[in-house]
Parts: C-alpha cells; structure tokens; sequence
C-alpha cells in the first residue's frame, strides 16, 4: 500500500512539474498552453512522452488519447490511438493518429473523423491535413446520419472545410441513398452554420412534365447586421427562366423595410400552348413597419406601408417557394395604415388600393378607399356622476374612375350613466347615443341626391353576472338585455335599403335602426381543478318592432362549444323565424386519439346574394343553398412518420376544389414529404375557363445540406 501511494504522489509530481515547464515554455512562444495529464510520463531532452489515459487540455483544446510525444522545441504533437480532439467546443475529431503543428498551426489525421457540433455534420476521411482554419480532406464520406449505418451519405474524392466560416466545398460528389448512388456533381458547396451570413442557401430542385427540370438557389449578401440582400434565378427549362431580388433594411430596433421584386421570362412554346395573355410576368412590392414613429411613453403609435403591384397571377405562381402553393388571388391590394393612441384617443389614416388580375375587368370598375379614416374618444367621466361620454367618427372616400362614387361620415356620441340594483346583483345602463350618416355623391350620371341620416338612440340595459361551484365544476352565466328605442330626427336624399333600391348604390348601405329588445345569454362550466373550460353556450335574440309597433322575431344566433379531452365539437347556426328554415350552420369536429387525429368542417348557408338588402319580399325557402365540407386524416406511425388525406368539397356540384394525400417523414438528419393533389388554380389565360391542375409533389431534405423539391403537374381545364 505504501508503495502504490509513492507511486502515486511521484506521478502527480511529475505531472505538476510538467504542467508548469510547458506552460512556461509555449508562454515564451506565445503559442497555445497545454497541460497534460497521464498514467506515466517520461522526459528526454526536449521530448516528453505520456502513455495510458491521457487527457491534454488548453483555453482551445480538449483532448484524449493513449499516447502522446510532444516536442517543446517544435512546439508539435503527436496523438495515438483512439484520439478525440474538441476544438473550441464547436468541433470534434476522431482518429487512430493526429500530428498537431501548434506553431505553425498545421495538424494532420490519418484517419479522421470531424464532427461540428452545432449543425450534426460529420466527415469521415482516410487523411486530412488542417492549416489554422482550413481542414483539407480526401477519399471521404459526409452526413448527418448515425456514423455506422447512415441513410444518405456524400461520397467525395477531395474537399475543405473552413472551421470559422463553416463552409463546406466537395469535388467529384456522389448522393448515395443507403448503399445505391443517386446523383452525382462534380462540385458541391454549401453552409453548415445556420446563423445569419453571406452566401449560397439550399438549392431548389424539382421537376415537372410541363415545365421541365426546376432549378433555383438564393445567393444571400449580408454585408452589415441591418441590411442583406437576396438574389434568386431559377430556370424551368420546359417554361422560362425568372429573377428575383430581395432587399431588407432595418434603419431602427423598431422598423424593418422590405422590397420584393422580380421577372418571369416565359419560352415561346410554352406561352403559345398555355394560352397565357403575358409572356411576361413581373411584379415589385414594399413593406415598412414601424412602431413608436412620434409616440411618447404615454402613448403608441404605428405606421405599416404594404405596397404591391403585378401584371397578373401567374407572377405570384413563378415565384420561388418550396411548399408547391398556387395563389388563385382575384386582386392585389396596396395599403398605407398610421395609427395613434393614448389613454384618451385612438385615430388611424389608411389608404386602400386594389388592381385587379383579372384581364376581363377593368380596373377603372374598382372601388378603393383613399383614405379611410377613423377616431375614437375614449369613455370619459362627465361633470355629473356616474355619467360617461365617449365619441367616434369615421370617414371614408371610396373612389373610382368609372361608375358611382362617394364620401361617407358618420359620427356617433353616447352618454351612459350606470348604477347597480339588487345588492349589486344587477346593473342597468341608461344611454342616449346621438348618430349622423352624410355621403355626398361623385360620378353622379343619375343624379342622386346627397344623403343624410341623423338619429338619436335611447338604450337601456340589464346585465348581471352570476358564478356558482360545484364538487367538480364551475358554472358561471351573463344574461343581458338591451332595450333601443331609436328616433330618425333626419332623413332626406338617397339612401340605399331605405328610400333607394338602385343596385348602383349598394356600395353605401345605411340602415335605419329599428325599435328592438335584445336577449344575450353566454353560460360556461370549468373545470374546477384546472379551471379549463369545458362547456360554453352563446344565444342571442332579438325582437323588432315597425313604426306600427307590430314586431317579429330576428333570426337566432345560437353557439356551443364543447371540449373535451380528445378534441372539440362546436356548432353556430342562424334560425329565421318566419320561414322556420337554418338560414345558416358550421359545424367542426377535431379528435386525436394517441397517433390518429381528425377534423371535418361543415358549413351550410342559403345564398342572399341576387337579394336586394332592403327586399323584406323574399323567402328563404325559395334561395339556393351552399354546401361545402371540409375533412381530414391523420395517422402518425410514430413521432417522425405521418400519412394525412385531406378534401374540400362542394356538395351542391359535387367537386372537390382541393384534395390531397400526404406522407411526411421528419427524422433528424432528413425529412421526405410526399403530396397528390388535385385542385382548381387561378391562370391568365386567354380563355375564361378555369385550370384543373394536379400535382404529385416531392420534397427531400437532407439537412441541413439540401432540400430537393420536384413537382409533376398536369394541368387541363375545368369541367
């Protein structure tokens, strides 16, 4: 026992005195400082050897191994036998030997095996040689898989990788799926960092029968921390070639511009056989957001700008995406947006444009708002007790070149006293609420006269509030009850649904209020330990009155929601009393049950729309209905593999507008994602028929180096 002690005293003797002789050492030659620990380590001249269990450490370096020579003079290491080196905690060696070259920062592995730590990615070769940040290799395999029996792997005669920049460029590549060979490149090069930075992000490939091989691969320049740029080229070498730029800049913490432009060059053949109206599709748009522009602490305040301009939809359907999404958008929509608000007021200025993409319309036809404006006047305690006033005023200036056109205010101030009754069980609210509606005409060709409505409201309303527990639940329930007794102080002019029936002027509806009691009853059971709800029943009713005083019921609205512990089940539907018909009904279920999960969405509603608002002399009963369901199944094999089909489905014309079957694999180092989908798209065509378009979709992920998309469309029109 005595000696296995003096053994083990000189060792860590010997070890001290190393530690320290070394550090002085690289100190002098202002190179990295090692300390080595070991079973035995043995000193001759300027060669120290250390075998058994040695572990070498350093600001940098973390390294183990079973036997090391070190050379003081040369400043140089040798490592045997199953090495590991950690290089500043990001990358990780293994091999059977490494020379380390600390003063001329050269190592050399035979063989090696590299890992970066961040993004997974691990490279195995015969030999590699690495000079400070450069790390050369030959004859080796690459992957994020499991190292003994990957799923996909790169197979290279010869690339580098730098450490710092963490880049990655390989020569003579291979794309082996398993053990079977895929694809082959003679140069490949790509990012393993996934932060923020300059350079080539993952390609885009993908195919399909009518527009060929896809291929598109953003070039990212970012230059400072509040600026980059983005360029993508694509080529669709059945179809065209497109460009697109990207420009973001943030000029403050609270802001961030975005301008998105771009082309789409169709080939004659393509263009002449898809009856396409441009052979160009082109577009650009701006994006500003900012808060705090002139706000103080006391108060906040926003501008959003979203400018947009296209010559037609198939701009949006060339662009570069990699989730196979087609717009079937009707009109673009440009909007200008401030808004302001303190304890006291809230007012906002928004400008409205639309352009259609529609070749048969003319823009001219389109209604925009320039601008619409609005401000609010927070409820605000008079000289009289428990008496408050607030205000709101809108206006708005819808304008178009052709056809009627016009500017529209309203103004609407209510005073409110509220007291409670009952021992508090009970609160009433009085209110008078004054309202004024002008619009004066433009583009009048048939001479309407300018309209004005002002009204006063009297109001009265019952409430309370009311919460009772039980062993296992809580229930709680708000009843309220609202009386208006409305009195039209003006009326002159045109008014649309009120003295004017003319569909030309549907765009400024006005409406006289009606004498009416409305019912409210919102009712909710709780969970009593988790305080989750369960339950929540919504009705609301309402009984109007003419100027005779003869009343009728308005339709009923009436909401549950159930939830429940795999899913929920709610329903809304509308009631007409006079025609005793559900002028309108959704419904929606979800269920998830360990790996199956399912939804379906049902909706039902009668069509009002050849229906003037002010006709009181149709019949529900006598309308077309609309009919459409929407479900879906899910069923995951395990956490990383799921199968899901999908359909959207008119039930009236029995067509499906969207049906899909999908298959998503996510594992660590890939993921596959396989779609059929059949659907109607939007296309500027020279014909008015619609596109029926189906898509087998393909997307392969090998992260974090490539994503491979290829798309099999075949498009025809609709029947």
């Amino acid at each position: 026992m005595l000696i296995i002690r003096f053994l083990f005293l000189f060792l860590i003797a010997n070890t001290l005195v190393f530690s320290a002789t070394t550090s002085n050492i690289l100190k002098q030659k202002k190179i990295e400082k090692l300390q080595i620990l070991a079973r035995l380590i043995t000193t001759k001249d300027d060669i120290i050897t250390a075998t058994g269990d040695i572990l070498v450490h350093s600001t940098r370096y973390y390294i183990t191994a079973q036997k090391v020579i070190y050379n003081k003079k040369k400043a140089t290491l040798e490592l045997f036998d199953n090495v590991n080196i950690i290089q500043d905690g990001k990358n990780t060696t293994y091999g059977n030997y490494a020379f380390l070259d600390f003063s001329n920062e050269v190592n050399e592995f035979t063989p090696v095996l590299l890992l970066d730590n961040k993004s997974n990615v691990w490279i195995n070769s015969k030999n590699a040689k690495k000079q400070k940040d450069i790390f050369r290799f030959k004859k080796a395999t690459i992957s994020s898989c499991d190292c003994y029996d990957p799923v996909w792997s790169l197979g290279t005669t010869s690339g580098d990788y730098n450490t710092s920049e963490q880049w990655l460029n390989t020569y003579n590549t291979t794309l082996y799926i398993k053990d079977i060979p895929i694809l082959y490149t003679p140069y490949f090069g790509f990012s393993t960092n996934q932060t923020r930075r300059t350079g080539l992000l993952k390609p885009l490939i993908g195919f399909s029968t009518q527009e060929g091989l896809l291929y598109a691969q953003p070039y990212f320049y970012a230059p400072a921390e509040n600026w980059d740029i983005e360029y993508i080229p694509q080529i669709r070498t059945s179809r065209g070639n497109g460009h697109q730029l990207k420009y973001r800049y943030k000029d403050s913490k609270v802001s961030l511009l975005e301008i998105d432009t771009g082309i789409f060059n169709e080939n004659s053949k393509y263009y002449k056989k898809s009856n396409l109206i441009n052979k160009q599709h082109y577009g650009i748009g701006l994006k500003y957001n900012r808060s705090n522009v002139i706000a103080t602490k006391d108060s906040q305040d926003g501008l959003r700008i979203d400018l947009n301009s296209i010559n037609d939809v198939d701009y949006i359907n060339t662009l570069y995406n990699d989730n196979g999404s087609k717009s079937t958008a009707k009109l673009t929509n440009s909007n200008i947006k401030y808004f302001y608000n303190n304890n006291k007021f809230y007012a906002d200025v928004a400008f409205d444009y639309y352009k259609t993409l529609d070749s048969s319309v003319s823009n001219d036809t389109i209604m925009q708002e320039l601008p619409k404006i609005q401000l609010h006047k927070y409820s605000q305690r008079t000289p009289i007790k428990n008496i408050l006033y607030s205000a709101d005023i809108k206006f708005s200036n819808k304008t178009r070149k052709t056809g009627i056109k016009g500017k529209s205010t309203s103004i609407s101030i209510p005073l409110t006293y509220t007291m409670t009754l009952l021992n508090d069980y009970l609160n009433v609210t009085f209110s008078e609420v004054f309202t004024m509606t002008d619009i004066k005409y433009g583009n009048n060709t048939n001479n309407y006269a300018n309209g004005q409505l002002l009204e006063n409201k009297h109001i009265i309303t019952f409430s309370t509030d009311l919460l009772k527990t039980y062993d296992k639940y809580i229930h709680t329930i708000n009843f309220k009850s609202t009386i208006t007794l409305p009195n039209t102080l003006q009326k002159k002019g045109d008014l649309y649904s009120i003295n004017n029936t003319y569909s030309t002027l549907s765009v400024f509806p006005v409406n006289i209020t009606q004498k009416n009691i409305n019912f409210t009853l919102n009712q909710s059971w709780y969970g009593k330990e988790t305080k989750t709800q369960l339950l929540n029943h919504k009705i609301n009713q309402s009984i109007l009155y003419d100027n005779n005083n003869k009343f009728k019921l308005s339709d009923l609205e009436n909401e549950v929601t159930l939830k429940y512990k795999y899913g929920k089940l709610s329903n809304t539907f509308l009631y007409n009393h006079q025609d005793k018909i559900i002028i309108s009904s959704s419904t929606s279920l979800s269920f998830a049950y360990e790996k199956f999960d399912s939804s379906i969405y049902y909706n039902y509603s009668k069509d009002t729309s050849s229906v003037s608002s002010s006709s009181d002399s149709y019949s529900y009963k006598d309308l077309p209905d609309t009919k459409n369901i929407t479900y879906s199944f899910g069923y995951k094999f395990n956490n990383k593999y799921k199968v899901t089909y999908k359909d959207e489905y008119n039930l009236k014309t029995n067509i499906s507008n969207k049906r899909s079957y999908t298959l998503d694999i996510n594992e660590k180092c890939w993921a596959f994602n396989i779609k059929l989908q059949n659907s109607l798209v939007a296309s500027a065509t020279t014909t008015s028929s619609a596109i029926r378009q189906n898509i087998f979709y393909i997307e392969v992920n090998l992260k974090p180096f490539l994503k491979i998309n290829q798309e099999f469309i075949q498009k025809k029109e609709a029947q």
